[in-house]
């Protein structure tokens, strides 16, 4: 919801110099006629071909840490097995580099306002690595996702990891929110100390959320510089 992974990764790999350091095979990952990749036509033929790829990039932050970053569509298909895969590069970097924590963030779409601050759900796998933070839930049964099951199995093979799930607008579900993937990056720096670049995101969401409220002003008739909640 709110394109909140899209968002961030995009935003980490344009302001970083990124160096893919491992790939997965997407052929055997991915309904394509579940989810078609873009085409572009050009008057009587095929010119370009958006190719799916699910891949892990080594950047360096402000300060020169360095960190990763695994971009790509959830996976239809083989979910254990992608996650065993990434359990093992975790283990290799562990290994190398001392890396100790892994960070997920996606979005879901809850009934809030856009006018509010913007609210997340954190859960890890040692819940001292996010403190106090309230949950608006109990136990509930949701639909599952990738990210959820690598948390989970991450931390019955004892390595520590954390999630943030960003409450997403109901009705900006479907449209790009960066308002929302600015929280996940505070987020991540919050937990992991990480010196990230913000500047392009800060002015991203501020433009955004000016053309939320333009668009809301012009579907309810409210002057364009009034606020609703």
């Amino acid at each position: 919801a709110g394109h909140i992974q899209a968002v961030l990764g995009g935003h980490l790999l344009e302001t970083g110099d990124p160096e893919v350091v491992a790939s997965f095979d997407v052929d055997q990952l991915l309904d394509y006629r579940g989810r078609r990749p873009a085409m572009v036509f050009d008057t009587n033929r095929w010119v370009e071909y958006d190719d799916p790829t699910m891949l892990l990039h080594r950047l360096t932050d402000r300060d020169g840490q360095t960190y990763y970053v695994l971009t790509g569509p959830e996976p239809d298909y083989q979910w254990e097995r992608v996650i065993e895969a990434i359990r093992e590069l975790v283990v290799r970097l562990v290994v190398a580099l001392g890396v100790t924590l892994v960070v997920h963030t996606h979005g879901i779409p809850m009934a809030v306002p856009h006018t509010r601050p913007v609210g997340m759900t954190a859960h890890a796998t040692d819940a001292s690595l996010i403190g106090d933070t309230v949950s608006p839930f109990g136990r509930v049964q949701v639909p599952g996702s990738i990210g959820a099951l690598l948390e989970m199995r991450l931390g019955e093979s004892g390595h520590q990891a954390v999630g943030f799930a960003i409450h997403v607008p109901h009705y900006l579900a479907g449209a790009e929110w960066a308002e929302g993937a600015l929280a996940a990056l505070n987020a991540v720096v919050d937990v992991t100390g990480l010196n990230l670049p913000n500047d392009d995101l800060v002015l991203r969401a501020r433009s955004n959320q000016q053309a939320i409220a333009a668009s809301a002003s012009r579907f309810f008739k409210l002057p364009a510089d009034q606020v609703f909640e």
